[in-house]
């Protein structure tokens, strides 16, 4: 889906941000102004062992013509230039597009990347105007998650273009213009979100020299990055084919097609789901949770294939990686949400002989659940209890878990209640033999959860913890766990405290823990984290509750569907996609990743519930 984006002034627009990935990890990004205001931003960063070890490459190309500066730089006191001023409009359709309306004419900028490559083109069309183009690459070679020092730049000529060689290398070349050596270092960039997150903020950048070419009033050239080509592709045989690979992914809300295929990422030979961008790699929580969205309500099966295999190669007696990439394992609900989308893979695709591969897998862990263990385990009541900081609200300040939830966790036994259903359907249909007490005895003891008080549920038991929190509605939204009336008492509550247009709260503003903004430095967002910060991904877990209620009323869904609105049609932060959480209280600012798989995914899939 087209954005479109007509800038106003400086301060107002620099948080509109746009992202466009290459299928490895790595990604270009900045603002719709065209300055970058985080460290994450640039134009290539590379991951040079996909999806993982992702480098800021090139973070910008400066454009000067006529004495027309374009581009947009933060030093301390001054943004200067500010090529903002002649920024007509800024478009995402599908890739990022900036016009400049200059008095003899009009530049156009088209920026994208080629799919399975650490490649970006830029694509320059100049219409009307004669004279000189000089671009200027600014460059370094540093962990996009944070600035640091330059290091030296060894620099090699190419014919139209220079290969730059330190501990990483980058081809900059151009099919038009020819490129002119000459090294400069540009001090003191500053990018002003770090700064606001608490994080450093200022570094140097390097140039190798400039790309020119002239004008003769219709003028269309190119300019590559790469860590590997050394000749230029044919661009619009390149534009074309990522065109049409990105038509042909659809998605049943339009407007999230572009993000939900971003997502899905290359590990080794096979292929996983990151968590977010800008800088989360492949966690196995959100990327089970994000599956159906992105790979099953999508019709890809065979990626969805491929990710599942991956998550269970990766797994050590039973435990799903809490972030592969790390290979942590700190987690109690990842295999539970694996078991879980493997079930919704069968549900969409019908194939047995898959869920016969895996089967070993699945009974690993529930064999694992079944006993005791350091982490967690099963008690004798039939539910699972695990340590502190091992849900998904795992935020720590100061070595400390915010929310520790040590003990039963509401969500985790429900989700341990429906892999035990999952798993009986699978065992019959295999023809595998499987004891269905286990079943029956979660159940009856699911029960305790309820909290006549409040009419919902405990978030934990033993010990009891009545925090009005939103892990009870993957409870509601399971029909045969808990009487309707119960539910519908659960939706009722979690309505009045924690909805918002955006998400639910992970805290009820009547609990004088909650924590109304999030915002400030690494500890202050930490503590904020999930103590009343809204995430968007709860919000497939409501539609699907309020449908396990009642979905045979066209009125109730139109009324499902309408809590969706706001997410899908977002109009503040990342275009065409949801960021990970937004603030407790209105106006509901995004913060976090500027796009998160969950909350794509979970949008889709609620989307795809009601429609059903």
């Amino acid at each position: 889906m087209e954005a479109r984006f007509k800038p106003a002034n400086y301060e107002s627009e620099k948080r509109r941000e746009w992202l466009i990935a290459n299928g490895l990890g790595g990604y270009a990004s900045s603002t719709a102004l065209g300055a970058n205001t985080r460290a994450y931003h640039g134009l290539l960063v590379a991951a040079l062992d996909p999806p993982t070890d992702r480098r800021l490459l090139l973070s910008s190309l400066d454009e000067e013509l006529n004495g027309y500066e374009l581009a947009n730089h933060q030093y301390p006191g001054i943004i200067y230039p500010q090529g903002f001023r002649f920024l007509k409009e800024f478009r995402l359709d599908p890739f990022p597009l900036f016009i400049y309306e200059l008095e003899e004419g009009l530049v156009e900028k088209n920026i994208f990347m080629i799919h399975g490559e650490n490649t970006t083109l830029v694509h320059y069309r100049i219409k009307g105007i004669q004279g000189r183009i000089r671009i200027t690459p600014l460059v370094h070679c540093r962990s996009f998650h944070a600035v640091s020092p330059l290091l030296d730049i060894g620099q090699y000529p190419l014919q139209r273009g220079t290969f730059l060689k330190s501990d990483c290398r980058l081809i900059l070349l151009s099919d038009e213009a020819e490129f002119r050596p000459k090294e400069l270092t540009f001090y003191n960039f500053e990018y002003d979100i770090e700064r606001e997150r608490g994080l450093p903020w200022r570094e140097d950048l390097f140039s190798p020299g400039y790309f020119e070419k002239e004008l003769e009033g219709n003028d269309t050239f190119c300019i590559m990055a790469s860590t590997w080509r050394t000749s230029m592709p044919s661009v619009e045989e390149a534009l074309v084919k990522e065109i049409f690979r990105l038509k042909a992914i659809t998605t049943p809300v339009p407007e999230l097609s572009q993000a939900a295929d971003s997502f899905l990422v290359r590990r080794g030979s096979t292929k996983t789901i990151i968590a977010g961008y800008h800088w989360f790699d492949d966690w196995g929580r959100d990327a089970m949770i994000a599956l159906p969205g992105l790979l099953l309500a999508t019709g890809r099966f065979e990626d969805a294939k491929l990710v599942l295999k991956a998550f269970a190669s990766g797994m050590k007696n039973g435990v799903l990686p809490n972030d592969f990439g790390a290979t942590s394992f700190n987690t109690v609900d990842a295999s539970l949400w694996f078991i879980k989308a493997i079930g919704s893979y069968y549900d969409y695709s019908q194939d047995l002989d898959f869920i016969g591969l895996l089967w070993p897998k699945l009974l690993e862990v529930i064999r694992r659940y079944s006993g005791k263990g350091e982490d967690f385990g099963m008690d004798v009541d039939g539910l699972i209890i695990s340590g502190p900081q091992f849900t998904w609200m795992d935020a720590r300040v100061d070595g400390v878990p915010v929310t520790p939830r040590a003990g039963k966790a509401c969500e985790i036994n429900a989700l341990w209640y429906k892999s035990l259903k999952i798993m009986e359907g699978f065992a019959q249909a295999l023809k595998e033999p499987w004891d269905p007490s286990l079943i029956n005895k979660v159940k009856k003891s699911f029960q305790k959860f309820w909290n006549p008080e409040n009419g919902c549920l405990f978030d934990v038991l033993d010990p009891e913890d009545a925090s009005v929190r939103p892990n009870q509605i993957v409870a509601a939204a399971i029909p045969d766990l808990l009487p309707a009336i119960k539910r519908r008492g659960i939706l009722e509550v979690v309505t009045r405290d924690l909805l918002t247009p955006y998400g639910l709260r992970t805290l009820s503003p009547r609990d004088p823990r909650y924590i109304p903004k999030y915002e400030g430095g690494p500890k202050q967002r930490d503590a904020a984290y999930h103590q009343g910060t809204v995430w968007p991904w709860l919000m497939g877990y409501y539609v699907e509750a309020m449908l396990a209620i009642d979905d045979s009323s066209d009125d109730y869904r139109e009324l499902a569907s309408e809590v969706l609105q706001a997410l899908i049609k977002l109009d503040i932060g990342g275009f065409n996609t949801i960021p990970e959480v937004f603030d407790g209280d209105s106006p509901h600012r995004p913060g976090g990743c500027i796009s998160q798989a969950w909350s794509v995914a979970e949008v889709i899939r609620a989307w795809t519930l009601i429609k059903e």
